[in-house]
This record gives structure tokens, C-alpha cells and sequence, in this order.
């Protein structure tokens, strides 16, 4: 795996998860990745309990009828149209990870995102998590969306809060790459299993604007006015 990870979301969110890894041995966090809540559907008459495998010829004179691993997983794929299980995932509010950082263990919580555009697209973002973000951020969580820009190899923390900020003071329905190097820190690339290091991010951005972001503004601070140099003396 390259230290960006792959471009399609499977990647992205497997490079998260050895990510967590890593800050999780070193005691820096305890971040996972939640369960998608759903279930099974299943035909009348089938069996409730346990996988129901389909007819399989074992070696004759076999005294004992058994599989490998391999055999089990051959016989799942080619059989798995008719005899799998169908999940159906149900909506969840919560977004896909969540967890606390170390020393204070302060919750974080935060979806993944990754785009192969120049913007993040809005549509991508489920007003049900954008909703539950905003009340973890009132109560001091730290919330937001975890964004790779696979065509810069660039990932970045957007806290909640400058979302909100965003979408009120913009009328645009995505949020720009230009935006996001401008306003934000990209996550460092780290060492071993530490793929991307986005709580330093995270830090760096909250020590430049609080952990409130009341001091994050769309509007540049003015320039500061160059005083004319004092002309020697000769």
C-alpha cells in the first residue's frame, strides 16, 4: 500500500484503519471503525441458524465430512447467488468512525470521504451525520469529515464547524480543494502502519483557530500596512 492510499473508498478507509492502528498501539487514540447496522433477509423455510452451505460431493470413503478454509470459501463464492444471505443496511445517524484520544480522552467522531474531483460534492455528505456531528462539536467532541483529494494524494480534517460556516456563508454546493489548502492542514504522511497522521492535523488547525473555531473566518485579515523606510541621513 502506497502511503496515500488507494484512490476508491475501500482503500481510503482501509488506510484509516491501519492509521487507527497505529495510534491505538502507541496510546494515542482509540479510534474504530463502526459496525453497519442492518439484516438478513432470509426465504421462508431456510434455515435461521448458522450459514446454510449448498450440497457439496465430498472424497468418498471419507469417514468424516470436512473442509478447508479454501473449500469453504470456493464453495460460498460459487454458490453465493442462491444460498448468501441478502443484508440490507439499514440508516445509521452515527457516522463511520468514533472513539477518544489520549491524555483527557476527548471523543472523536468523523465519516471518510474521498473524491477523485477538485471539490467535495455536498450530496456525499447525509444530513443525518452532518446533524449528528454538530451536537457532538456543541459538547466538545471533536467532529468533522475525514476528505482525501486522491488526484492531489492529499487528506485533510473539515471540522463541522467550518462546514456549518461554509454553507452558510456560501452559496456554492461543494467545497473546493483550493479551500481546503488555504484554510487547513493536511495530514502529514507518518511511519509504518501511521499512513496518514490527521489527529496532528487536527491540532495544528485547533491551535490555530480553537477548539470552537470561533476565531476560523472566510474573510483574509487585512494586510498590514508597509510604513515607508526613513530615508538615510547623508
Amino acid at each position: 500500500m502506497t502511503r496515500r492510499g488507494a484512490e476508491t473508498g475501500s482503500g481510503f478507509q482501509e488506510a484509516i484503519n491501519r492509521t487507527n492502528e497505529a495510534y491505538k498501539k502507541s496510546g494515542r487514540a482509540v479510534i474504530t471503525r463502526k459496525a453497519v447496522p442492518g439484516k438478513f433477509i432470509l426465504e421462508r423455510d431456510q434455515n435461521r441458524r448458522g450459514l446454510a452451505l449448498p450440497s457439496i460431493n465430498f472424497p468418498s470413503g471419507s469417514s468424516q465430512a470436512r473442509l478447508s478454509s479454501s473449500s469453504l470459501r470456493a464453495a460460498v463464492s460459487e454458490h453465493k447467488l442462491s444460498d448468501w444471505r441478502a443484508f440490507i443496511p439499514e440508516s445509521k445517524a452515527e457516522p463511520d468512525y468514533g472513539g477518544a484520544i489520549a491524555p483527557d480522552g476527548r471523543a472523536i467522531f468523523f465519516d471518510a470521504k474521498t473524491t477523485r474531483r477538485e471539490a467535495l460534492d455536498f450530496d456525499n455528505l447525509h444530513a443525518h451525520q452532518v446533524i449528528f456531528l454538530e451536537h457532538m462539536a456543541r459538547v466538545g467532541a471533536v467532529a468533522g469529515f475525514l476528505v482525501e483529494f486522491s488526484k492531489h494524494h492529499q487528506v485533510y480534517f473539515l471540522p463541522i464547524q467550518v462546514l456549518t460556516i461554509w454553507r452558510t456563508e456560501s452559496t456554492r454546493k461543494s467545497l473546493p480543494w483550493h479551500f481546503f489548502s488555504q484554510y487547513l492542514t493536511p495530514a502529514p504522511a507518518g511511519k509504518g502502519l501511521l499512513i496518514y497522521d490527521y489527529l496532528t492535523a487536527i491540532e495544528e488547525q485547533e491551535r490555530r483557530y480553537g477548539r470552537d473555531f470561533m476565531r476560523f473566518s472566510l474573510t483574509p485579515a487585512p494586510a498590514r500596512r508597509r510604513l515607508p523606510r526613513k530615508l538615510a541621513v547623508g
